[in-house]
């Protein structure tokens, strides 16, 4: 019909706009004054890669809108995830947020719709038809307020403090540490700390369903080349007997330890559940609503960078000044119209000539 030749052309320019605003950010990353951001930018350019949802990693009942920067659910699989495009920056800190809403049907006095979705952290390994953090060396906090993190539950004191449902934000800060590796029965791993925020409440998780944080049973931590050699009671480069949830190092209350393989990289991963609701990644300091150190759980006198390695809070910086951000209402619904996410009239990215807007 009219009204949907209509919306293929109206969603066909968001995509152009997004795709053209996401290049400039690059352009702009190679004149920054911060070396890892350059270094950043070179390589998205020279990959023609970008900070949004990976199409090529996502699965079939996500449709990707706003040049990828939004997921909505509208197959019928119990899970539907989709990655990132680009992994999170290794050996700093990483952080992301991803905003939640419902499509304007479901909206409004009367309207009945349970939100259901979880966002997090994975690697390449994690199936896209798994809920996120069942899988190991992925976590994801759930909207019930929960954490499952390698296929174990955290639960808050409080989970009512850390659910979540239409209208939320859900940050994620992260470092994937190099430094920490230690050898298991699986091959080396690495230790990722991660900690959750709800709009700007940090998630501080407090034990899981095997009373402590998440560990594989099965790894084992050799000493050497890859761990102190305090750690073992033998000789150095002895296996040491002692498991990973022995030898994690004391953090924060608000940090969560998750083993990854050495050589696996981390994305950031939604999980849909819900039909009806709208995601949208936040993956560049200009686009993150957090304002302050405290509002995502971040240490003092660390840079913190985004996914597109654009700095976030620089080492002396501890609170952003405001930013007029548009709201996600109006990003989404910016032509005034309801828009369907189930109706196959609209246009998807899969419709735009990719490599005509992202190569250089």
């Amino acid at each position: 019909s009219r009204s949907h030749v209509l919306a293929r052309g109206t969603r066909f320019a968001d995509d152009v706009v997004f795709l053209a605003r996401d290049r400039l950010r690059v352009r702009n990353g190679l004149e920054s004054l911060n070396a890892q951001t350059r270094a950043m930018a070179e390589a998205l350019r020279e990959s023609s890669r970008l900070a949004v949802f990976n199409a090529a990693d996502a699965s079939p009942g996500v449709r990707l809108e706003r040049g990828y920067h939004c997921a909505a659910k509208v197959g019928n699989d119990l899970y539907c995830s989709a990655r990132g495009m680009i992994p999170v920056l290794r050996n700093c800190y990483v952080y992301f947020e991803m905003s939640v809403t419902t499509t304007p049907r479901l909206r409004g006095p009367g309207a009945m719709h349970h939100t259901s979705l979880s966002v997090g952290l994975s690697t390449l390994e994690m199936p896209l038809n798994t809920l996120v953090g069942a899988w190991k060396g992925s976590v994801g906090l759930c909207t019930t307020g929960q954490i499952l993190a390698a296929g174990q539950w955290c639960s808050p004191l409080d989970p009512r403090l850390s659910s979540y449902g239409s209208d939320s934000t859900v940050g994620c800060l992260v470092r994937l540490d190099d430094d920490s590796a230690f050898e298991t029965w699986d091959g080396v791993v690495v230790t990722a700390t991660v900690t959750f925020n709800v709009n700007g409440r940090v998630v501080a998780p407090l034990a899981t369903s095997g009373g402590g944080f998440p560990s594989d049973n099965n790894m084992v931590r050799q000493t050497g080349d890859y761990g102190d050699a305090s750690d073992t009671e033998g000789e150095e480069g002895s296996w040491s007997g002692r498991t990973t949830g022995d030898i994690s190092p004391a953090q924060p209350a608000s940090t969560l330890p998750l083993f990854v393989p050495r050589e696996e990289e981390l994305f950031p991963t939604l999980t849909l559940h819900s039909q009806g609701t709208r995601v949208m990644g936040r993956f560049c300091a200009e686009d993150v609503l957090a304002k302050s150190r405290d509002e995502i759980g971040a240490p003092a006198g660390a840079v913190i960078f985004c996914v597109d390695g654009s700095v976030l809070l620089d080492e002396d910086v501890d609170e952003l000044y405001p930013t007029d951000h548009s709201s996600l209402e109006d990003i989404m619904d910016s032509n005034g119209q309801e828009t369907d996410v189930s109706d196959d009239s609209l246009v998807s990215l899969s419709d735009v000539e990719e490599d005509s807007v992202l190569s250089n």
